[in-house]
């Protein structure tokens, strides 16, 4: 699944997967916070109660347009029990995608990093 990133924020008019931040609810899973954020983030942007496990692929850091340092943690999740029932919010989510590698490598609106990320899902 890929999402067009909202016009104003980071990235925006840009295709990206599904995320957001850690939050301060996140903390009360200790043991495996990035996992749970993204299972949260991935509920409030584009409504997927996410049943199947998550698997780490990679992390990068950098430093956005607004001087924010992040640390980018991506993961792959192969869907078998989860209901794919889409219902986007339209305030995070103004489109979104179900795309392959080779859909997403000739959008016009893929960026690089999109593109590198793809190659370590395979």
């Amino acid at each position: 699944m890929i999402i067009k990133r909202p016009e104003g924020k980071h990235a925006g008019g840009l295709l990206a997967f599904p995320g957001g931040k850690v939050e301060e609810i996140d903390e009360q899973n200790e043991w495996d916070i990035l996992r749970l954020a993204a299972k949260r983030e991935i509920f409030e942007e584009v409504g997927l109660d996410l049943k199947d496990d998550l698997k780490y692929v990679i992390s990068n850091y950098f430093v956005d347009d607004t001087g924010v340092h992040v640390i980018d943690t991506l993961f792959h999740c192969k869907v078998d029990k989860t209901d794919l029932k889409i219902k986007a919010s339209p305030r995070e989510v103004p489109e979104y995608y179900w795309l392959t590698e080779e859909q997403v490598n000739k959008a016009h609106n893929a960026p690089e990093w999109l593109k590198k990320s793809l190659q370590y899902i395979r």
